[in-house]
């Protein structure tokens, strides 16, 4: 039976978008501005707050993909996700591989080839959740009915394990002692096993909607003190030099992404509607996190050759307005021309919904 679509997830799908871009305008500030350390540690803290952004992307995934088909995948499942999904992911890769023909980088077709490879294949790239999240919907076919049989609790208590103990292998160096695991090291983030958890628990929530609604209800208060204790976990822990790293796959990260879903749930719910700017926003948000940073790093080239200074703060702003509004406008554009959406992925002109309980179809 047709089902209808979750508002909400237009406002998480949002936030993960912008917290991406605001992510890498706040990166490439820092790599060409000589900045005090005080003011680069704080940088690094509040990229640690936002490293829920790319998980959230691959949650809603299998959140969306759960509730949307409870029992069986529809009839041109798969064509519509590689014409709309993996075929721009690819065109885009190549687009990146090809960069240096315009920078006077110098491109041979070897090199192009070796860098098309290593993106497409390898994920090395940061489109690399594409791969990611069509693992899952593979998952989702082949774990269906095996999910279906065991509760609930128990399978996400098993995937939480799993994920944590993987990500933790890469997170710490004594693991690279191992051959194997050392060579793995560029890659570890494409199999699902560094994900599993977001997937296991997504699929329930998404299939057992009410059952998580009432969760959400129930338990706001605790989730709110969740997302604040698992939130400054890595604070504490890049602060005493335990792990440094500012990813998406530290292993303290995980339960923190979980509880922010939540919250942004419980928020999203409680607007009275959805405002056009965050639809659009949604609406275009694989566009943008494809293409925000070739325009990101186009613009502060651009900005390099201007006769003034620019402060800092004003540096990260531009490159954050610029990641979002620039994307937006060609996912747009490209949409109203034959096979744009191929390229840049479907934009669907938003209406204006209200949030109360769900009243389109999901995507």
């Amino acid at each position: 039976m047709k089902r209808t679509m979750i508002q909400e997830i237009f406002l998480i799908r949002t936030i993960a978008c912008l917290c991406v871009v605001f992510i890498h305008a706040m990166t490439m500030t820092q790599h060409n501005y000589t900045l005090a350390e005080s003011t680069d540690d704080l940088l690094y803290l509040f990229k640690l707050t936002l490293m829920f952004a790319t998980p959230l992307f691959i949650m809603i995934s299998e959140f969306l993909l759960s509730y949307s088909y409870p029992d069986k995948l529809p009839r041109g499942f798969w064509k519509k996700r590689i014409l709309y999904i993996l075929v721009p992911y690819v065109l885009i890769a190549g687009l990146y591989s090809a960069v240096p023909l315009w920078t006077g980088g110098g491109l041979t077709w070897e090199y192009f080839l070796e860098r098309f490879f290593d993106r497409t294949f390898l994920g090395l790239w940061h489109g690399y959740f594409v791969l990611i999240i069509f693992q899952f919907y593979a998952l989702h076919f082949l774990l269906k009915k095996f999910f279906d049989r065991y509760p609930a609790w128990l399978m996400i208590s098993l995937s939480l394990l799993v994920n944590l103990f993987y990500l933790g292998i890469y997170n710490f160096g004594w693991f690279y002692e191992n051959a194997f695991v050392y060579g793995l090291r560029d890659y570890y983030k494409l199999p699902f096993t560094g994900w599993i958890f977001y997937f296991t628990v997504a699929y329930y929530a998404g299939k057992h909607i009410d059952a998580f609604i009432n969760f959400l209800n129930k338990y706001k208060y605790y989730l709110i003190a969740g997302a604040l204790i698992t939130g400054a976990i890595p604070l504490l822990v890049r602060l005493n030099r335990i792990y440094s790293v500012v990813s998406s796959k530290r292993f303290d990260i995980v339960l923190y992404t979980f509880f922010i879903f939540c919250i942004l749930y419980l928020v999203a719910r409680k607007m009275k509607h959805i405002p056009n700017l965050v639809m659009w926003i949604s609406s275009s948000s694989y566009g943008i996190y494809l293409l925000h940073p070739l325009l990101q790093s186009s613009t502060m080239n651009a900005l390099k050759d201007m006769p003034f200074h620019m402060n800092f703060g004003v540096h990260i702003i531009v490159m954050f307005l610029i990641g979002v509004s620039g994307p937006m406008l060609i996912t747009y554009v490209l949409n109203k021309v034959p096979y744009g959406a191929l390229i840049v992925g479907k934009f669907n002109v938003p209406k204006k919904p209200k949030v109360k309980q769900q009243t389109t179809m999901a995507s």
